[in-house]
């Protein structure tokens, strides 16, 4: 049983160091999710489905360009689109919103579709908040992504990776 135990370890202290290295670039980069992947091809050319993107959401305002990446809150995944549109207002267009707040808001579209995201918002809005911006994205990392996706869209393959993850382990 010790003997078991103390193969565990470095298994464990692997997974403390991944842990602890994610959680020192997410607040390097001031995101929860400081590295996502790019799942479709909206913004080729830019970046690719299996591209691996680096987000940084240190700079307080988005400009014109920037790829930011949204993540609305019932939304199950990001989205990756760049700005196309930045102006200073209120939530609801007129005095109301948090209080009337001025604020950033950001009309986004992806670089490979025709037209804007208008429709991808939630309820009636023409534009992003800038607290739904969990970064932009800084640098990217070719075709390193699909690992990520294949192991999401082929169930057997996880299953199969933690199966020879387990058996290697129990014989070595």
């Amino acid at each position: 049983m010790r003997n078991s135990l103390r193969r565990l370890l470095p298994v464990l202290h692997t997974l403390g160091a991944v842990f602890m290295l994610w959680k020192a670039f997410s607040v390097l980069a001031n995101s929860p999710c400081p590295v996502h992947v790019v799942v479709s091809e909206s913004m080729a050319p830019a970046f690719h489905r299996g591209d691996i993107i680096l987000l940084s959401n240190l700079d307080r305002e988005i400009r014109v360009g920037d790829v930011p990446v949204v993540w609305f809150p019932e939304a199950p995944l990001p989205m990756v689109h760049r700005a196309i549109e930045v102006v200073w207002g209120t939530r609801d267009g007129g005095g109301g919103g948090r209080g009337g707040d001025i604020e950033q808001l950001i009309l986004t579209k992806g670089d490979n579709n025709e037209l804007d995201d208008v429709a991808l918002y939630p309820g009636y809005r023409r534009y992003v908040y800038r607290d739904e911006i969990i970064g932009v994205a800084r640098g990217y990392l070719p075709f390193l992504g699909w690992i990520a996706i294949l192991l999401n869209e082929v169930p057997y393959l996880k299953f199969g990776l933690v199966a020879g993850l387990a058996l290697i382990s129990a014989f070595t």
